[in-house]
């Protein structure tokens, strides 16, 4: 089992730890719920040391990203990040990525679960005229997230966190310390991930806790997700679902050219399956993978701790969508789900 380079800091604050991705992770420190209300109403800090980063650099770079992304690199400005999607060849998603244009180079960040494939598809594809750098090597990775997120981090390191632009990315020194940070989070609040070097993470984590900064583990990082209704890969997106079945169609754009596309294109029109949210009737919390009556399941589900009822989002036909309301089989009765608009929480 892995662990992070957070580890010790983890076992310091007593967290609980489960197996997560082939790492030791923590799943909560002072409880889901807490954690949760604090992301949502104040900030909370993750750490995603397990995610994967790598820098592109190299003449071939861009075009290189151009194939493996199903999203256009052409209308990035530098500093942005584009959220996209890396296919197979028959439009199925390898993984969802995000990319960032820095000056010199290109940014790359993938899901830790994915990590090790990614890389040996990267490998088997025409990589001449790029570098491609491991970044998780030398560096910890962490998120802090919440509506105070920016008031906090730029008391604490006497920068305008402000003047960082939402899903933008660039280098900056924090106390002296050179860190790739970006705008962007997988809570439905704002916030930012930060890349650190190695040898400095651990007092950057500590410092930001000392400020008042509620350390939080996985399982708040999936309620919150699922409120903001994101995606997680191996539930809402797999090598089994293509682009056109999410609720991320915009990602994928027909008109350039890129692994997959061939298949998307043809799949365009006959598209059977869509990816909804919905709102339980009863108290009954879904499950990923509890089957839909007529078809479908469900992707994932949870109590929501701020709305206090169960929600979720499944992958159900469109007929069945367009309906309204389905029926979920749980432990053997149906139960009724009402389609719902998501995000669930609205900000």
């Amino acid at each position: 089992m892995n662990k992070t380079i957070l580890f010790s800091h983890h076992e310091k604050l007593k967290a609980k730890m489960v197996p997560f991705s082939g790492f030791k992770m923590p799943v909560w420190y002072a409880g889901l719920k807490e954690e949760h209300k604090a992301v949502r109403e104040n900030c909370g800090m993750f750490d995603i040391s397990h995610m994967g980063c790598f820098e592109i650099t190299g003449e071939n770079a861009k075009s290189f990203l151009q194939q493996i992304s199903c999203n256009d690199l052409d209308k990035t400005k530098e500093n942005n990040m584009v959220y996209s999607m890396a296919l197979n060849e028959n439009g199925g998603i390898l993984d969802d990525i995000m990319i960032g244009k820095l000056p010199t180079s290109f940014y790359l960040v993938v899901n830790a679960g994915n990590k090790e494939k990614m890389v040996n598809w990267i490998n088997g594809l025409d990589t001449t005229g790029i570098t491609i750098t491991d970044l998780n090597k030398t560096n910890g990775f962490i998120a802090i997230q919440g509506p105070t997120a920016t008031e906090n981090l730029s008391k604490i390191f006497n920068i305008d966190f402000k003047a960082i632009g939402r899903f933008t990315v660039e280098r900056r020194a924090l106390d002296g310390i050179e860190c790739v940070v970006s705008r962007t989070g997988y809570t439905g609040e704002d916030g930012f991930e930060l890349l650190i070097p190695n040898e400095s993470i651990g007092t950057l984590w500590e410092k930001i806790i000392e400020n008042g900064v509620q350390p939080c583990g996985l399982g708040a990082r999936d309620t919150l997700r699922i409120e903001a209704g994101l995606p997680l890969y191996g539930q809402e997106l797999s090598e089994t679902i293509t682009p056109l079945e999410t609720r991320y169609k915009w990602v994928v754009k027909l008109e350039k050219d890129f692994i997959g596309r061939d298949a998307l294109a043809k799949l365009k029109e006959t598209t059977t399956r869509t990816t909804i949210g919905f709102k339980m009737e009863d108290r009954m919390i879904p499950r990923p993978h509890y089957k839909v009556v007529g078809g479908g399941e469900v992707t994932s589900g949870t109590l929501s701790p701020t709305l206090g009822i169960p929600v979720g989002m499944a992958l159900i036909s469109k007929d069945l969508a367009e309906s309204g309301e389905f029926e979920i089989d749980i432990r053997g009765k149906a139960y009724k789900a009402i389609v719902t608009s998501v995000p669930f929480v609205k900000k």
